[in-house]
């Protein structure tokens, strides 16, 4: 498998975002924070027919990943890898090679959270291969591959934080504490535009690219407890819909392609708990988010496309040297 290399740069524009201090949130953007955290990404891209119960469940072969987060005042970098001591090499024998490939960036402009990230997942496996052939045995034989089946994915989210004691950096950086119990409405527009192909027609043709439009309307709380308030939990939930605007390439009987456009009504469920420790110095916890969209392409048949992404954390923070705190107040006064 190849090693994903994920660079993630993440800028606060500090022309625009002023220190969120408060008797709710406690902001630390004046020390380094610095993270090492361990995690995984699961992604799953589901057909289902109705009427023949077809089912091509398709998984890439993930990895565990390392990462390690430096962040101060209004800029950010996190480096992931995947080192060969938390990945089992044998698990390609039996489910092939996968290049998963991710940048973000994030923006916090007051209360407006601003995300654009690009995705691109090669290689997938038929994780229900036991349906199309009788014979196969689990752990032993290797799954239906699909090396060339390629899903592209850019797009961005614009998000809202309604309550201004809510803190989202607590959850998403830890470069502020929550203080006191607080909850927020969060509504989001998302944007995307994805493509999946499969080139070498490897067990099925597919080739789509969609254009989606979605809004979400969630809410977020965060509970803080303890003597210091330095323990906390978080739970969040985001239904949605939107339009997805489809371009579809079919294979007919005779073997030649045929273009479809359709448009088609998507379902979107988002959701997040997020628990741990914040103190002035350590931080350490845990994240998982999961986000899926349904869409039924005809009366018969429907595509779900899901993902969920698990991190465990642990970060210090530290005064920064003067000459890079004179550093940083120059750019502010610019």
């Amino acid at each position: 498998m190849q090693r994903v290399i994920l660079v993630l740069f993440i800028l606060f524009f500090v022309v625009f975002c002023n220190a969120q201090e408060s008797e709710y949130v406690q902001d630390f953007s004046h020390n380094i924070n610095a993270k090492l955290g361990i995690d995984t990404k699961s992604f799953s891209y589901k057909i289902t027919n109705s009427v023949t119960n077809e089912k091509f469940d398709l998984k890439p072969n993930e990895s565990v990943r390392l990462a390690a987060s430096v962040h101060y005042k209004f800029i950010g970098l996190t480096v992931g890898f995947s080192p060969n001591f938390l990945n089992n090499n044998e698990d390609e024998k039996l489910k092939g090679e996968s290049d998963i490939n991710s940048i973000k960036l994030r923006l916090f402009i007051k209360r407006f959270i601003q995300e654009f990230e690009y995705n691109k997942i090669q290689g997938f496996y038929v994780e229900n291969t036991a349906d199309f052939d009788a014979n196969w045995i689990k752990n032993t034989d290797p799954y239906i591959q699909l090396k060339s089946l390629t899903i592209k994915r850019f797009g961005g989210k614009t998000s809202f934080v309604w309550n201004k004691n809510f803190s989202f950096k607590a959850l998403l950086m830890q470069n502020q504490k929550q203080l006191k119990s607080a909850g927020s409405f969060v509504p989001s527009m998302s944007y995307y535009y994805s493509e999946l192909s499969n080139p070498k027609n490897e067990f099925i043709s597919l080739g789509e690219s969609n254009i989606d439009l979605n809004v979400t309307a969630g809410y977020i709380h965060n509970f803080v407890f303890g003597s210091e308030q330095n323990f906390f939990a978080s739970l969040g939930l985001s239904p949605g819909f939107g339009v997805k605007f489809a371009k579809n390439k079919i294979e007919d009987t005779s073997g030649v392609f045929q273009e479809n456009k359709a448009t088609y009504t998507n379902f979107i469920f988002e959701g997040r708990l997020n628990m741990g420790y914040n103190s002035d110095k350590i931080f350490t916890g845990m994240q998982f988010n999961v986000n899926g969209v349904s869409y039924n392409k005809n009366q018969e048949t429907k595509v779900e496309d899901s993902n969920t992404y698990f991190q465990l954390y642990f970060g210090y923070r530290f005064g920064a040297p003067k000459v890079l705190e004179n550093l940083f107040d120059r750019i502010h006064k610019k």
